[in-house]
């Protein structure tokens, strides 16, 4: 009896140990089944001195979602402008990537590179998470939505105030008073206008403003679509204006030369007194190596008023997320865009890009003083204009911005470099947005 009993023994602890070994070896198994990740892949431009927000952006969705992930690519902002083209030209392109509201966009969707998002709209309720305002500006092309905004950002004077202080300067409300403003700085020795026009774009806000605010923005419209030209009236102004203010020595010597970045740091440094960029330069200013505290080291003020009957117009780029049509993961890419506009990576963004979020989810309180300030202009505003190069045809752009570097380099011929840019522009024949 005593036998059998000890022969029970065994076999019940043979079958509570092969329990433990199945039941553990079980649910390690269950705990270590990889969770099957689809990755789609984002190129974007927010890198080098642009760099700011889209890591953390990108970071922060990812942690939120368990079975898409996203791979992003920074590139070099001048460098992605081709790169991109080209990938969609070979039929490799990313899912998601970064571009600009306007007619860079209308141009992808023309040539059929886009996949179109109102499917997302609807199911994700975006049209209550973005104004119609924007949505109409910057996410319809050819009565389709194909584009997702991330940011807005408004171009403004940037100044160096203990500059402004030690000379007993007022901030500049009119034309008449930047100009004295920058003459005095001038004769005290410190550059007045600091620009870096190396890669074109940021001399275009110059022309952009001095024409927005003698001419008004149904002109500027006009000029944009080809039914005004280069030579009416109201151009040659804006050039004369520019011309004059070059010619006085108002800018630095090196314009053609240095990148913006650079410019901006003339500023800080105090050998330049004011900058004219976008929100993007904050990051610049706030980071190493200036290190310059919002309000008490740097400010800001709009491009002042030439005439008052004009109505007032600001200026900027709004940056936002396609999705490439046939490309690999799109479809989960579409799932993953919305969630850009969520309030985290929204205000994640917008503090590291110095951008204003797009989504109406993030209140006004979400920013810091300094930037409630900013977009009190934005409401203020009468009407909203993409800058020059988003809203012409990217060939007319390109004449258009050479002028610029031109004009810089030789501002007494403006008249000439006129007659130029418009022979080119009459004998181009890609037809206007």
């Amino acid at each position: 009896m005593r036998s059998v009993i000890i022969i029970l023994s065994i076999i019940a602890a043979c079958i509570l140990a092969g329990s433990y070994f199945y039941f553990r070896t079980s649910s390690t198994a269950i705990e270590t089944t990889p969770v099957a990740i689809q990755h789609v892949s984002l190129y974007h431009y927010f890198s080098g001195a642009l760099s700011g927000g889209m890591e953390e952006t990108i970071d922060s969705i990812n942690a939120d979602s368990e079975k898409e992930k996203i791979l992003a690519n920074a590139l070099d902002h001048e460098a992605f402008k081709s790169l991109i083209l080209s990938n969609l030209a070979k039929g490799d392109p990313p899912e998601i990537f970064t571009y600009w509201a306007g007619v860079k966009t209308q141009d992808l969707v023309n040539q059929g590179y886009l996949e179109p998002l109102d499917d997302i709209w609807e199911t994700h309720g975006l049209d209550d998470r973005l104004s119609e305002s924007l949505t109409q500006t910057a996410s319809i092309y050819n009565g389709r939505k194909y584009f997702i905004p991330l940011d807005r950002h408004i171009v403004v004077f940037f100044y160096n105030t203990a500059l402004f202080q030690d000379l007993g300067l007022k901030v500049p409300q009119t034309y008449g008073e930047l100009i004295h403003a920058a003459t005095t700085l001038k004769d005290a020795g410190v550059t007045p206008f600091s620009l870096g026009a190396l890669e074109r774009w940021p001399a275009q806000f110059w022309f952009d403003y001095l024409l927005l605010r003698t001419a008004g923005r149904p002109f500027r419209q006009s000029l944009l679509e080809g039914q005004a030209s280069y030579l009416d009236p109201p151009v040659v102004a804006a050039y004369q204006k520019w011309s004059t203010l070059l010619l006085q020595g108002f800018f630095n010597a090196n314009a053609n030369d240095i990148d913006w970045a650079a410019a901006a740091r003339m500023v800080c440094t105090g050998e330049a007194a004011m900058t004219l960029m976008g929100t993007w330069a904050i990051q610049h200013f706030t980071d190493a190596p200036c290190n310059l505290r919002q309000d008490a080291d740097f400010d800001f003020f709009p491009f002042p008023l030439i005439d008052e009957e004009v109505e007032y117009t600001s200026l900027g780029p709004v940056d936002g997320l396609v999705v490439a049509k046939g490309s690999a993961n799109r479809e989960t890419a579409k799932k993953l865009l919305p969630r850009f506009l969520d309030r985290q990576p929204q205000q994640l963004f917008s503090k590291g890009s110095g951008a204003f979020a797009t989504s109406e989810d993030v209140p006004e309180s979400a920013y810091s003083p300094f930037k409630r300030r900013l977009f009190q202009i934005i409401k203020q505003s009468q009407s909203w204009a993409f800058n020059y190069d988003l809203a012409v045809s990217p060939a007319i752009a390109d004449f258009t911005m050479d002028s610029f570097n031109e004009l810089i380099a030789f501002p007494d011929q403006y008249e000439a470099i006129l007659d130029n840019l418009d022979s080119q522009i009459r004998g181009h024949t890609e037809p206007l947005p």
